[in-house]
Parts: C-alpha cells; sequence; structure tokens
C-alpha cells in the first residue's frame, strides 16, 4: 500500500526580483557593521534625529504649498539646518566618547605592547567613571604581572630574573662591582624530610636577616630555592677583594643563628660566593653562575672568590653526584668493619660498619670523599639503607661462622633519621639477617639529635623498645642542652677523636674526656673514645674510667674477609697470665 510522503516544509526562494532589496541591506550593514564605535552612534543619531525632522518638513511643505520652488526652498533651509545640527551634534558626540576611544586604546597598546598609556581619571560621568576604573585595572593588573614575573612569591623578594635585570643594568655602568651569592646548603633536607611549609619558613626568616644587613649589600634577591643573591659596591682599591669576602662573611656571621620553625630549631649552613665585574664574567648570567659555584665549594660560614678552579670542582662535584647514582645502581659500595675493644674483657665486642666506594677507576674511595655529596644529592637515603641491611647480614654470616657474640654499629645521617620508615627498615634488615636486635646499635650525631628533641626522644624509645642500642657519636662538639640529653633513652656515648688526641699531654683534653666520663656514669652509660691511635692515650682515659675504646692503635678499618684477625689486643696490651691478674687492664 503506497503511502503519502510527508508535506515538504521547505519554503521556495523568492524571485530575483524581491532578494535584491534584501542583499543590499545585508551590504549596507556588513559596511555598517566595520565602522568604529564613534561613527556608528554618530550614523544612527543622524538617522534616529534627522531623517524623521526632514520627512516632517517635506510633508507639511507638500500639505501647504504646491509651489515646487516654495518647497525646494523649504528642503533646503531645513537640509542646511540639519547640517549645522549634524556638525554640533557630531562634535558633542567626539568629545563625550573620548573617554571610551582613549580606554579602549590604552587597553590595546597594554594588551600588544605592554605600555601603560596615561588615562586621565577626573570626568565624573559613566564613559570618565568608565575610562578611569581602567587605568586602575591596569594599574592593579601591571603590579599583579610584575610581582608574578619579577618578585619571589615566598619572600617578597625580586627573584633571579629581576635580578640579572639589575645586575646586567650595573654592567651597562662599566664600574666593578661584585656578585653576592649567600646559599643555605642544608635546606633542601628541610623540604625533604618534613614539609615544602617549612623549608619556605626557613628561608623566608632568612631573608628577613638578610634585609636586616642590608648596609652590607645592595638589591638583595631570591636567585634559587636555596640561594639569595646581592650586589656589593667597589672602591677600586687593592683590598677591594678582601674588604668584600668580609663584609659577606660578616653578614653570614649575623645571620647564622638558629632558626625557630615551629617546634623545630633548624641550624643553617650557610656559605657564601662571590663573583666581580668584569673579571669573573661581561654577561649577568656568567656573573651569577660565577657567585654560584664559588658558594656551593666555600665551607659553611666562609667565603670563597670565584675562580677557574672553582668552577672545576664545581664541574667536578656535578661528575660526582652522577657517579653515585651509578654506583649505586651498580652494586659499587662496601663496607669495611671496624672493632670496638672491651679493655676489662680483653677483645674486641663490637664493630663499626664504615661505608667505602670501590670506584671502578679511582679504586678504594673513603667516605669522606662522597658522602657530603651524598647527603646534598637525597642519595644518603638509599645509600644508607643499604649500609643498614648489609651490615646485619654481614654479623648474621658471623654469627653462623660462630665468632663471638658481638654488636654491630651503624651510622644514621640526618635525612634518615627523619624518615618515619626507618624502625620498619631496622626491623626488616634484622628478621632477614636473622640477628637478634640487641646485636644492632644506631649511631647519631649529638648535633642531630638535638634537632628535634621531641621526635629523637619518640624514634630513641620506639628502637629501645625493639631492643636496639642506641650511641651518640661525636660526643662533645655539638650543642646539646644536658636537661635534653638526660631525658633522651640511649646507651651509650663516644668521645670525638678531637679530645682524645694527645689527651695524656692536653690539658684542655683532659678536662673535657674527664667530665664526659663522669657524666657517662652519672646517666648510667657506656663510654666510647674514638679515634685513639697511642698507647699513652690509652692508658690516660682508661685510668680515668673508660673502657670501651675504637682507633688505629687497635685496628683500622677492614674488610669482611679479614675482619676476624683483628679481634686480638695489640701486642703492646697483651701480657702473661700472671700478670693480667695484678693489673687486668694491662697498662702497668
Amino acid at each position: 500500500m503506497n503511502r503519502k510522503s510527508p508535506p515538504s516544509f521547505q519554503h521556495a526562494p523568492p524571485p530575483a526580483g524581491e532578494r535584491l532589496p534584501s542583499l543590499r541591506l545585508y551590504a549596507w550593514l556588513a559596511r555598517f557593521k566595520r565602522l568604529n564605535y564613534q561613527a556608528k552612534i554618530m550614523v544612527m543619531a543622524f538617522i534616529g534625529t534627522h531623517l524623521p525632522l526632514l520627512a516632517l518638513t517635506s510633508w507639511f511643505a507638500l500639505e501647504s504649498t504646491h509651489d515646487w520652488s516654495v518647497l525646494l526652498h523649504v528642503l533646503v533651509i531645513t537640509l542646511a539646518a540639519t547640517l549645522v545640527g549634524t556638525a554640533v551634534t557630531l562634535l558633542v558626540l567626539h568629545h563625550l566618547l573620548r573617554p571610551v576611544a582613549a580606554t579602549a586604546k590604552a587597553l590595546r597598546v597594554y594588551r600588544e605592547q605592554r605600555l601603560k598609556l596615561a588615562l586621565p581619571t577626573h570626568f565624573t560621568d559613566e564613559a570618565g567613571a568608565l575610562m578611569a576604573d581602567a587605568h586602575r585595572a591596569l594599574q592593579h593588573l601591571d603590579k599583579t604581572l610584575e610581582s608574578l614575573q619579577f618578585i619571589d612569591d615566598v619572600t617578597g623578594l625580586p627573584n633571579r630574573k629581576r635580578f640579572l635585570e639589575n645586575v646586567q643594568d650595573r654592567i651597562a655602568h662599566g664600574q666593578p662591582f661584585a656578585v653576592a651569592i649567600v646559599r643555605i646548603a642544608n635546606l633542601a633536607r628541610i623540604e625533604e624530610t618534613i614539609d615544602r611549609g617549612h623549608a619556605e619558613l626557613a628561608a623566608r626568616s632568612l631573608a628577613q636577616r638578610l634585609e636586616r644587613t642590608g648596609h652590607f649589600w645592595d638589591q638583595l634577591s631570591r636567585v634559587g630555592p636555596s640561594k639569595f643573591g646581592c650586589i656589593l659596591h667597589l672602591n677600586g682599591k687593592q683590598d677591594t677583594w678582601a674588604a668584600s669576602a668580609a663584609r659577606l662573611r660578616a653578614s653570614l656571621k649575623l645571620c647564622a643563628g638558629e632558626l625557630p620553625l615551629g617546634e623545630l630549631q633548624f641550624q643553617p649552613q650557610l656559605q657564601g660566593g662571590l663573583a666581580v665585574f668584569p673579571d669573573d664574567g661581561a654577561q649577568a648570567d656568567a656573573l651569577l653562575d660565577a657567585g654560584i659555584a664559588a658558594a656551593s665549594l666555600a665551607n659553611p660560614a666562609q667565603v670563597m672568590l670565584h675562580s677557574v678552579n672553582a668552577r672545576r670542582q664545581a664541574i667536578e662535584q656535578m661528575q660526582l653526584e652522577q657517579d653515585l647514582r651509578q654506583a649505586l645502581a651498580r652494586s659499587e659500595f662496601v663496607l669495611h668493619y671496624q672493632p670496638v675493644f672491651d679493655l676489662q674483657a680483653g677483645r674486641a665486642i663490637g664493630a663499626e660498619a664504615l661505608v667505602r666506594w670501590q670506584h671502578p677507576e679511582r679504586g678504594l674511595v673513603p667516605p669522606g670523599a662522597f658522602i657530603d655529596t651524598a647527603e646534598s644529592s637525597g642519595l644518603i637515603g638509599p645509600l644508607g639503607l643499604w649500609v643498614i641491611r648489609e651490615a646485619c647480614r654481614q654479623l648474621g654470616e658471623w654469627n653462623r661462622a660462630g665468632l663471638p657474640h658481638m654488636r654491630m654499629a651503624i651510622n644514621v645521617s640526618a635525612r634518615q633519621f627523619l624518615d618515619p620508615q626507618l624502625g620498619q627498615h631496622l626491623r626488616e634488615a634484622i628478621a632477614a639477617a636473622g640477628i637478634s636486635p640487641d646485636q644492632l646499635e644506631i649511631e647519631l650525631t649529638e648535633t642531630v639529635a638535638m634537632v628535634d628533641h621531641a621526635h629523637t626522644h619518640r624514634v630513641f624509645s620506639a628502637l629501645r623498645s625493639d631492643g636496639v642500642g642506641i650511641a651518640i657519636d661525636d660526643f662533645g662538639t655539638g650543642y646539646a642542652s644536658m636537661s635534653y640529653l638526660r631525658k633522651l633513652p640511649f646507651d651509650k656515648l663516644k668521645i670525638d677523636r678531637e679530645f682524645v688526641t694527645d689527651v695524656h699531654r692536653s690539658r684542655e683534653g683532659q678536662a673535657i674526656c674527664g667530665a664526659l666520663i663522669e657524666l657517662g656514669k652519672g646517666l648510667g652509660l657506656r663510654v666510647l673514645a674514638e679515634g685513639v691511635e697511642q698507647k699513652e692515650e690509652v692508658r690516660y682515659l682508661a685510668q680515668q674510667g673508660c673502657d670501651l675504646f675504637q682507633g688505629y692503635y687497635f685496628a683500622r678499618p677492614v674488610a669482611a674477609a679479614q675482619f676476624e684477625h683483628s679481634l686480638m689486643l695489640p701486642p703492646a696490651l697483651l701480657h702473661g697470665a700472671e700478670a693480667r691478674l695484678m693489673d687486668p687492664l694491662g697498662l702497668v
């Protein structure tokens, strides 16, 4: 069955004659759209005001007379009047629209060229208010863009880009000056171990301190997350270099005190670097890089002048960091073990695990050559975890080989100690090695232990509950408070070698060591003297009550294969059975 098709709703196109007026209208509207704002208003004012007037005048003339000459005279007079009126109207409109036109031009120029045109703000009408608002908006926008582009949002100081512009301006003057860099060597540790907020608070606090020493320099800026830059004036005298370094060093000294970060007390490690124009560079970025390279190689609280050697060392430092990353991936690290001797027991009762780098080209590299780089680069975390696991594994092997029961001491870095997973890592390593927790001892420097007392007490308590021993290393060199120290649960004090060396001849060393030994006894702790190299040192300290010793006099750090042969006391301390009965220490 055939169905009818639905009706079509399409309209047939109009005839060509009807489309012509529409096309003309569209064309006229298109031309009208292309006119500017003022022209559109003037055209509409003319059409809306004068055409009705002309039409009305023509109608009255036609109604009142049939004389074409009179009609033409009326039309001419009316047209002249409308033209005069149009001219006056256009003049008034032009004046009224000037604020709008000026505002549009100012916005366009600022958008395209980032230039601020002067806009008057004294107009009181709507168009004038628009112009005044646009002027204030451009000022606010310019300040915002200036802040985003040239201001550090953490400290409020000029940023690296602005500092480079300032340096380049000084270069254009041609007068000698120095770029000084202040670097916070340990700022990254705050962000990595706590959070970014504490790191920003530390940077902001140090920036305020540096600003208070503004008489030392000009144009203080933050040129990196942990770096501040400034310009030092040079007067051309012979002692310019020394004087500039002295000024920078004095500023570092004023800013080096502890920074409170909530409950923490942060001790910033400040380094200073100097680069001088034109000797160290003729461009701003070259001078800044030279100053940063010098600062990165300076000791804490010290200033280093840029030199070719300093730049070479900075490049070597970068290469060392890259080599360390590869060494971890290639398992190039090894542990050496230094025995800890108990004179009362007459034998070694433990060992300290010391990391070494078995470099494929440089041979065995001591820790002093790479530990600082591992700390600053963040590699100390994975390296320290490897040391814990390897030391526990080796101790398990010695247990199974029948060596006497010993305790393994492992140094823990500040980054490791602040790691919330430290306890878990230790428990996993102990379980994997099959050793007893009381065979493991964690060593932490006095300075690190005092950074966050609450955290230290919490971690120490957790380790003690697991059975792990705790020793305070390098004791006497830091700033520990006795009131804090006596509240911490730990087992051993290690007297730093600085006080042990020549203690039998040094009154200062004797006073310090004697006080530390008495302190240890009073707190119920064992006391270990490290870095012992002479029999006279052993004799004096033993007489004062120290019974644990570690140092080259007894044994040097050795690989695991040679460790068993280093467990006997030195021959100078060995006597016959009769002598030992009379003198258990063997020191008579």
